[in-house]
């Protein structure tokens, strides 16, 4: 099952998460030697395909909730320094807000299941 193409969360196998968890870190190391988003990406060789696709996506979210969202570095710069296109960390920043606010309508419809609609 495509990873890309899931709107909803995919459930991770253990070794599906110890990929991720790994790929991740890989990540991490590769940029903090000063390599390129995309070449930290294709550093990920010994990983499943699918997870490759996943990381690579999903990774950047998290460099943007922690960078941007969390430390308040300007989208134009995280851009730079990774050095790709402004209007793909754009459109990645749109999605982790798209991604944010239908966890927390999902959350809402979650809570009002259990309460009854009371809160």
């Amino acid at each position: 099952m495509p990873f890309t193409n899931q709107r909803q969360y995919v459930q991770f196998t253990a070794s599906m998460h110890r990929e991720y968890e790994y790929a991740v870190k890989k990540m991490r190391e590769e940029l903090s030697q000063g390599r390129t988003y995309d070449h930290a990406c294709d550093a990920l060789t010994d990983i499943s395909q699918e997870i490759q696709i996943f990381v690579k996506e999903d990774f950047l979210k998290i460099i943007l909730a922690e960078e941007h969202f969390g430390a308040g570095i300007e989208i134009s710069d995280i851009a730079l320094l990774l050095e790709l296109p402004y209007e793909k960390v754009e459109s990645t920043r749109l999605a982790l807000l798209n991604d944010m606010m239908q966890e927390t309508e999902s959350a809402a419809v979650t809570t009002d299941k259990k309460t009854g609609g009371l809160q």
